[in-house]
């Protein structure tokens, strides 16, 4: 009984905080319509499986929107007490960075370099596609969280809720570790 309503606690965490994202980002105000489902898969150093989380929204008579998300993870006992919180934590902390959401309000193009809120810079590269959506991949650098670098991609397509990919890889001795990935597995649009 207690796994379960752990389980069902976490699982109302992850999605308050990353349907507050959404509000927060304009997502639902600037959805073009129709009918998408975005996949994302969560991993983080330390937790043993991914969270898996999808989200479909479909209008509904001009201005309405249905909204379904749901969660898949998969973990012990111990997994759900602790590290699921700090993933479900982390995502909150990463995608509601004042950086990336200056960058998601921009038309980003190949081989440039963005300076940022607090001093942080985006340097974009090359085209790519992620799940058959097409993003503009990058580095962003803070100059306030040193040995960090988070690698980016992003899309123009507003019926993406989050950024296809988020990526923070620290440094370690001479070489980056990958500690958070958010990525994009799978998008259907309408």
């Amino acid at each position: 009984m207690r796994r379960r309503s752990l389980l069902l606690t976490v699982l109302a965490v992850l999605l308050l905080s990353l349907w507050t994202w959404a509000q927060s980002t304009g997502f639902f105000q600037n959805y073009p319509g129709g009918y998408s489902k975005s996949v994302f898969r969560i991993t983080q150093e330390g937790l043993t499986n991914p969270i898996v989380l999808s989200m479909e929204v479909r209008s509904i008579d001009g201005d309405k929107l249905s909204v379904k998300t749901t969660n898949e993870l998969l973990g012990t006992r111990k997994d759900l007490e602790t590290k699921v919180f700090d993933g479900i934590a982390r995502t909150q902390l990463e995608v509601n960075s004042d950086a990336i959401n200056a960058l998601r309000n921009q038309t980003l193009l190949p081989n440039t370099t963005y300076l940022l809120p607090s001093g942080a810079k985006f340097v974009s590269e090359n085209k790519d596609t992620i799940s058959g959506v097409e993003v503009i991949r990058g580095v962003l650098t803070d100059p306030k969280k040193q040995n960090r670098r988070t690698v980016l991609a992003l899309s123009s397509d507003k019926s993406i809720p989050f950024p296809p990919l988020l990526q923070v890889d620290e440094q370690r001795v001479l070489l980056y570790v990958t500690t958070y990935k958010l990525e994009l597995t799978e998008f259907t649009k309408q």
